[in-house]
């Protein structure tokens, strides 16, 4: 791939770069409010809304219990909604290929009706919430949540419509920002509360965790959902995944000149297929050589990168010794290697973030060697992200990433706020070089989580 720039290049050598505009998100409730009133024949009681989620790092160790750094982004899916007392669950959204909202025809099921196989297509993310939220209530899922008003009683019912400024198929974590509006806007319904505390923003993360893995199929780790719901404004989650206690860093690169810029590669993003719950099936076994409920368990509380080696030669010698592996040996070899050097890079860079000045050289440095990890062991890049990772460091980035699962989606990058209209053109001649679609650029701010607006 061809990233080179020359050095007297300036921004007017390039095509200007297409920038998503910031949302207004009052102004699109209003919006949606009108719509759902239309729609539904009635206004809605209220209109919610939660964000996407980016990640510094921790990509594909949610499962295995290790670190991640996400922080809620500034773009959001609403929902609004009003209830209904014939346990019926209807639902029309914005974005809808068939354009529900313009023929009248909302998706629709009965909530009792609501079980994994039953609903397709982006229904599935809206009513496997309730069915997640039931599911939770009643101490079924993996990890139980003793929140019991999450329960929906027989008669619950909700209708539903639903708008999002989160770019689809980005990487930005667009179905968990669904899922949590619908998680919030369900919840104020049922119960009166438009606040909900600590503990039960936990459950009803929860709740859109057994959601995305058992209704939808996708078999993720409760990063986004929980970055959704539980983030502050001007903060970065310190995430651990063995309990999903969080701990909140600050992370304000703009007192440094930085800012964090997301690059939309438009390559298609989808993790249902398959791809993300095979890597987690390979950590998974690789966590059986080594007679560990988790990968995480195999590091000591501040790991270091010889720590994550002493692992990798372990997992070898019990191989060799005759361990039972479940899946071929390299894949999984690689798999390990990148839980344990993404566990360590998280711990490195929380360390930096709690440092009254953070060295933000080593931050960038941390997020390109998370990326070549992604790219060679975990093995979920394609060529897209790795040119806008190349253009971004090229033009002057700090340090770049993939963000999110891989397959497409976005980059993440740690850009001078002086080179972000330099450096996004940079990209664009690069993807303009390489046949690629025209990329998309945002720049994101660490923003507060899920709630009513209207």
């Amino acid at each position: 791939m061809s990233c080179e720039l020359s050095e007297t290049a300036t921004p007017e050598d390039f095509a200007r770069p297409r920038w998503v505009a910031q949302p207004d998100v009052r102004e699109r409730a209003q919006r949606l409010s009108q719509k759902f009133e239309e729609a539904y024949g009635r206004a809605p009681v209220g209109v919610w809304a939660a964000p996407g989620r980016a990640n510094l790092m921790g990509e594909y160790v949610d499962f295995s219990g290790g670190m991640c750094l996400p922080f809620a982004h500034q773009y959001v899916t609403l929902t609004a909604a009003a209830p209904r007392e014939d346990g019926v669950l209807n639902a029309q959204s914005m974005q809808d290929a068939d354009e529900s909202v313009a023929d009248g025809r909302p998706q629709s099921t009965r909530i009792e009706d609501i079980a994994p196989g039953a609903i397709p297509g982006w229904f599935g993310y809206v009513a496997g919430v309730a069915w997640g939220m039931n599911r939770v209530a009643r101490g079924e899922s993996a990890h139980p949540v003793a929140v019991t008003e999450l329960e929906l009683a027989a008669d619950f019912g909700a209708d539903l419509m639903v708008d999002s400024t989160v770019p689809i198929g980005a990487g930005l974590a667009s179905s968990a920002a669904l899922e949590c509006s619908v998680a919030l806007a369900l919840f104020s319904l049922n119960t009166g509360q438009d606040h909900p505390d600590d503990p039960q923003r936990r459950a009803l993360a929860r709740s859109c965790i057994e959601a995305e893995n058992h209704i939808v199929g996708a078999n993720t780790g409760g990063l986004d959902q929980t970055a959704s719901l539980r983030s502050h404004a001007g903060e970065i989650l310190a995430l651990d995944c063995r309990d999903f206690d969080v701990a909140r860093l600050p992370a304000d690169p703009a007192l440094a000149g930085l800012t964090w810029l997301a690059v939309d590669t438009r390559a298609p993003h989808k993790l249902a297929d398959g791809q993300y719950s095979s890597r987690r099936a390979e950590c998974e076994a690789a966590a059986a050589v080594l007679g560990l409920p988790t990968l995480r368990d195999a590091l000591p509380e501040a790991p270091t990168p010889d720590d994550a080696a002493a692992v990798l030669a372990r997992f070898d010698h019990l191989l060799d010794a005759g361990a039972e592996l479940t899946e071929d040996r390299a894949k999984t070899r690689l798999r390990l290697r990148h839980s344990m050097t993404e566990m360590v890079r998280s711990v490195q860079i929380a360390h930096e973030m709690r440092s009254d000045v953070p060295d933000w050289s080593r931050v960038g440095h941390l997020l390109v060697e998370g990326h070549e990890s992604m790219r060679d062991d975990c093995q979920v890049t394609v060529p897209e992200l790795d040119a806008a990772v190349d253009g971004c460091l090229s033009a002057g980035a700090l340090g770049a990433k993939v963000v999110g699962g891989g397959f497409g989606g976005s980059v993440i990058a740690l850009v001078p706020l002086e080179s972000v209209e330099r450096l996004a053109a940079a990209v664009q001649l690069c993807f303009t070089r390489n046949g690629f679609r025209e990329p998309l650029f945002l720049t994101l701010q660490p923003s507060e989580a899920g709630r009513r607006i209207l």
